[in-house]
């Protein structure tokens, strides 16, 4: 048993840290401010051009999917998650000087993993819980972004695992001191695509976010 709870919290840190994606060796970080409603009218003719502008996050689910998938698979599916209730908002913004923006008001995705425990099932109720600020600069090259100069603002990330809660202060932008690699996609004028790579052993679901202006 003493095992399996170890299992446990090992399976939630590895969900923490997934959703901060894979942090790459870079240069120290400078503290960035990017200004959250900063949208410009017009979206300039350079690489990444379709990125500037605001969007939201409409649905976590298929990202939460692809992380439980890769953790069942990692498990031999003696791990299982059965998704929850999702609410709150998510608001990227890229604005035009290479500066970007997130804000997350009560980002809330909630879950339950189920461990065969001599040949019993435990099921664990899981809430994820992300609120607050966090700022970044981005660069463009072909297709992928570069996100560095992090700061991370009052940016929390908290998980109750059955009425334990951890905290941890992270960003989707990563930590500052590092770089985060994103491929991204515009598949239409009003639809963004940002796919987490280079995180080994893990094929991540791309977060899907529409256009608010």
């Amino acid at each position: 048993m003493k095992n399996k709870l170890i299992s446990v919290f090992s399976v939630m840190l590895i969900v923490a840290l997934t959703l901060t994606a894979c942090n790459l060796p870079g240069s120290q970080s400078n503290s960035a401010t990017a200004e959250a409603n900063a949208v410009p009218t017009e979206a300039p003719s350079t690489p990444g051009a379709c990125l500037v502008g605001t969007w939201n996050l409409k649905d976590f689910a298929p990202y939460m999917d692809s992380i439980k998938q890769n953790l069942s698979s990692s498990s031999n599916n003696n791990v299982t998650f059965t998704s929850g209730d999702f609410s709150g908002s998510a608001t990227f913004v890229f604005n035009t000087d290479g500066t970007t923006s997130l804000k997350m008001d009560s980002f809330t995705q909630s879950f339950t993993m189920s461990m065969t425990v001599s040949e019993s099932t435990i099921d664990i109720p899981i809430t994820l819980t992300v609120n607050g600020n966090s700022s970044a600069e981005y660069s463009v090259e072909g297709d992928q972004i570069t996100f560095t100069n992090q700061n991370p603002g009052d940016m929390q990330v908290t998980i109750d695992t059955n009425g334990t809660a951890s905290s941890m202060d992270q960003s989707l932008f990563g930590d500052p001191g590092s770089q985060k690699l994103y491929q991204y996609s515009c598949t239409d004028a009003n639809t963004l695509s940002l796919k987490v790579i280079a995180v080994e052993n893990m094929d991540l679901a791309p977060l899907i976010l529409t256009r608010a202006q």
